[in-house]
């Protein structure tokens, strides 16, 4: 569209695309009604009008709330109020001095919920619930930094560091997006709270370990289970992906398995060892829809988790202290012991380049492939089982 000024219709503002930087349209039908339309695709309602020779830029709405016919109604109400002699932002917005945490809250997930990915709302979701809803019932305006240093301090004395500090980045994530949609008046309390110290986790399993997980994991009844399992270990892909892997994603003559939508990048490419292969195969001349990891008990119609046979697995091979996700640790560390540089890591795992993204963008999938290969066969030796 190329002019700013037009009538808001749902159409029109569905054909609106985001920028590099903050745009802004103007409604015909109503002067002062304006659009703004954010980076990440937020399509937000103000009345924009100027009082006292000041410009005054009153939040309505989102667009995924609001219809364009509401928010006239919305933004002629704001109006009526200003010609009062009212204070538009204050009659505007859904906050006063009485509203709560968690009704910011609630109000955050339901904004921005299609924005963050699902498994990660749950997450957020959970962490409120069981470790922020006490403080969250009461009122914005109560509560002080020396409120969240103990919150802090307590969650990560229980619950450890990463915990402790999670919860902290969620309560200053939501305050500042109180702050930035105007939604709240008032100075974000967390900033004044400092994170703990951490130390990252680096465990991945060592040639003893590997030997006794192989010959336990061989052995393992539930073969659905052990498959996605390993190919955790072949890939060094994420669980989502894995358990969420697609027979559409997979091109099985080209050995290629394309990853949609990831968490660092979008369409990442996979490239499939032998040994992941044998895996689809078996997976294949038993598929029954779309996943390659079918459940016939799930919602989803796929593996949704494996932390029985996970814990089972640990337990019988005398292993602690080893997460799912420190599979790819395990593979990353191989890699390196095999002689592979970092961008042929950063590629294997799919994680954001450090320094040069050419080098980690233009990485061929076939060297990629030869190294995993060598990796995957050097890590079934030490376990003396070759699948």
């Amino acid at each position: 569209m190329e002019s700013n000024k037009f009538k808001f219709t749902k159409s029109n503002i569905e054909k609106l695309q985001p920028s590099s930087k903050r745009s802004y349209y103007y409604d015909t039908a109503e002067p002062n009604l304006m659009l703004q339309v954010t980076p990440n695709g937020t399509k937000t309602y103000y009345v924009y009008k100027r009082i006292q020779g000041r410009p005054v830029r009153t939040y309505l709405g989102t667009t995924d709330i609001l219809t364009p016919e509401m928010a006239r109604i919305k933004a002629n109400e704001v109006k009526v109020s200003i010609n009062k002699g009212e204070n538009p932002h204050k009659q505007s917005t859904k906050y006063n001095e009485n509203t709560t945490l968690q009704q910011l809250f609630d109000d955050f997930v339901k904004e921005r919920e299609r924005f963050i990915g699902e498994r990660t709302m749950v997450g957020y979701k959970s962490m409120w619930n069981t470790k922020i809803s006490k403080l969250a019932k009461r009122r914005l305006s109560d509560i002080s930094g020396d409120d969240l240093k103990t919150l802090h301090r307590k969650i990560s004395e229980n619950f450890g560091n990463y915990t402790g500090n999670h919860c902290l980045v969620l309560i200053k994530t939501v305050y500042n997006y109180a702050i930035k949609e105007e939604r709240f008046d008032g100075r974000n309390p967390a900033i004044s709270v400092k994170l703990n110290k951490t130390e990252p986790r680096v465990r991945y399993m060592e040639h003893a370990e590997l030997q006794r997980f192989f010959a336990v994991l061989d052995e393992y009844d539930n073969e659905i289970s052990r498959d996605a399992i390993l190919m955790l270990i072949y890939t060094g892909a994420r669980k989502r992906n894995v358990l969420e892997m697609k027979w559409a994603d997979i091109d099985m003559e080209a050995k290629i398995w394309k990853i949609p939508q990831t968490k660092t990048a979008k369409n990442i490419t996979i490239a499939l060892v032998e040994q992941a292969m044998e895996v689809l195969q078996r997976r294949w001349e038993q598929a029954e829809n779309e996943w390659v990891f079918y459940s016939p008990t799930s919602k989803s119609g796929h593996v949704e988790d494996i932390k029985r046979a996970w814990a089972s697995i640990l337990e019988k091979a005398q292993i602690t202290n080893l997460r799912i996700h420190d599979l790819r640790h395990t593979l990353a560390t191989y890699l390196i012991a095999n002689g592979a540089d970092a961008f042929i890591v950063q590629r294997a795992l799919t994680h954001k380049s450090l320094q040069s993204t050419q080098v980690y963008v233009n990485l061929g999938v076939e060297h990629l492939r030869d190294k995993l290969n060598d990796t995957v066969n050097k890590m079934l030796n030490v376990g003396k089982k070759k699948k």
